[in-house]
């Protein structure tokens, strides 16, 4: 398989909405600061970090979760931002209509339905999902201005 047809798989924007849909789910209050929503692409992409954040809980914060390996990860955040930006409004879009959404200072999802990640049959699917997961808990638990100070 060629490297166009790798990436047109994996940024899919069905499975980019639902890596969204999934750190929302995981959130506080299925919501996330609209700033925050574009880190959780290149979070997710990135295999050190996702792999920290499969043995992550729902009891992580963010200084459990920020050990050396993630520290060295997000030297380079600012160019994953960049790189991820388009993605991450495709994603939106797609979320938007497919899930009822609200998108002010914050993007909250609005449905009540249980979204889990565990019932993925996939396994690669269901650790994608599940690390966005943990991601929208451990972000939500913080004060979106202390995270942006740490990354």
């Amino acid at each position: 398989m060629n490297i166009a047809r790798t990436e047109e798989i994996l940024f899919n924007p069905l499975f980019t909405s639902k890596l969204l849909l999934m750190a929302l789910a995981g959130a506080q209050n299925n919501r996330l600061k609209m700033e925050l929503i574009y880190y959780v692409l290149p979070l997710i992409y990135n295999k050190t970090i996702r792999d920290k954040l499969l043995k992550s809980t729902s009891k992580s914060t963010f200084n459990t979760f920020l050990n050396s390996e993630v520290k060295m990860e997000l030297i380079v955040i600012d160019t994953l931002l960049t790189n991820y930006k388009k993605k991450t409004k495709e994603a939106l879009i797609t979320l938007s209509n497919t899930n009822n959404i609200e998108i002010l200072d914050y993007v909250i999802l609005t449905d009540k339905q249980e979204t889990i990640y565990s019932k993925e049959k996939n396994l690669l699917l269901r650790d994608y999902y599940k690390a966005a997961f943990n991601l929208g808990s451990i972000l939500s638990k913080e004060d979106y201005r202390r995270i942006f100070f740490n990354l």
